[in-house]
């Protein structure tokens, strides 16, 4: 009983809100060998290719991003101080919540993955947790 009720307060402290204020976010751009595509890598903030209401923790923390300009294309590192189960749950309604709609969510050999969409562009959430009660969402958003 203890558990689901730290559970459930800490999934509301996480649905409470976005947080990304873009301070310090660092870019470069570099070409795909053999290739026209740039590639622009960043950190500290989401990609505008990411749409403006996807959701993430409060308190969450955006790493590398990359981002494939002719296609769009977009990776993104985010970093959460919650137990892999509680981001996983935020993802889970907080996509809803912003008008995605969810195709899968599963348990993987490592972690958890969700799969989404938003009007068809498709997208993916691979959740781990490399450090106990610290969760790392990687997201890739356009896939092909």
């Amino acid at each position: 009983m203890k558990h689901k009720i730290f559970a459930a307060a800490a999934l509301l402290l996480v649905l409470g809100g976005a947080c990304s204020d873009g301070e310090g976010a660092a870019s470069s751009t570099t070409a795909v060998a053999g290739s026209s595509d740039e590639v622009v890598f960043a950190s500290g903030s989401l990609p505008e290719t990411l749409p403006d209401t996807f959701p993430l923790p409060v308190g969450s923390s955006v790493g590398s991003t990359m981002v494939v300009s002719a296609t769009g294309f977009t990776e993104v590192i985010v970093r959460i101080s919650a137990e892999q189960g509680i981001t996983t749950q935020f993802f889970e309604q907080g996509l809803q919540q912003a008008g995605f709609e969810l195709d899968n969510s599963a348990a993987v050999a490592e972690g958890w993955t969700i799969e989404f969409n938003l009007d068809g562009t498709k997208g993916a959430i691979d959740i781990t947790e490399p450090v106990e009660g610290i969760s790392q969402a990687v997201v890739r958003y356009n896939l092909p």
